[in-house]
């Protein structure tokens, strides 16, 4: 099977669901998360299934020899990046450290994710993605006065 027509089936596959996948959005605090600490520290193994989905083995900040595997959708689609993971604490909180681990190596260059309406792979997340809440955090952090863009010459 080659690389475009699983991309095709996936895409395929999505389109044919009851109901639109998530569209991934962080919630308040989650960089404060233990989801979001335990995909920093927890030991972790990452494999693609196919052009849409992870399989997901990851372990506890304090157990390191137990690994759980979860099967996560970490994809782009329609323009919108959708993630959902059958675990406990997605279906309840719409969050889990799965899919915090995916993003987590995806905006550091470490994943490759798939477009599945132009089949390319993104190796981190494109400059045309927004996903909701993600710079939320960031924002009280931030100076209120503007920076100049006049290379220190104007001071």
């Amino acid at each position: 099977m080659n690389a475009e027509t699983a991309v095709d089936e996936q895409r395929e596959e999505i389109a044919n669901r009851l109901g639109e996948p998530d569209q991934l959005q962080f919630p308040d605090g989650w960089t404060t998360s233990s989801s979001w600490r335990r995909a920093q520290a927890a030991r972790s193994t990452i494999g693609a299934v196919n052009p849409a989905e992870f399989d997901v083995l990851l372990g506890r900040e304090d157990d390191e020899t137990a690994l759980s595997r979860h099967r996560v959708l970490f994809a782009v689609y329609e323009g919108d990046l959708v993630a959902e993971c059958d675990c406990d604490g997605y279906r309840f909180r719409g969050w889990c450290a799965h899919v915090a681990l995916l993003w987590w190596h995806w905006s550091r260059d470490d994943l490759g994710v798939t477009d599945l309406d132009t089949g390319r792979t993104h190796l981190s997340p494109p400059w045309w993605l927004t996903v909701d809440d993600v710079e939320h955090d960031r924002v009280d952090a931030e100076t209120s006065q503007p920076v100049a863009a006049d290379g220190g010459v104007d001071r």
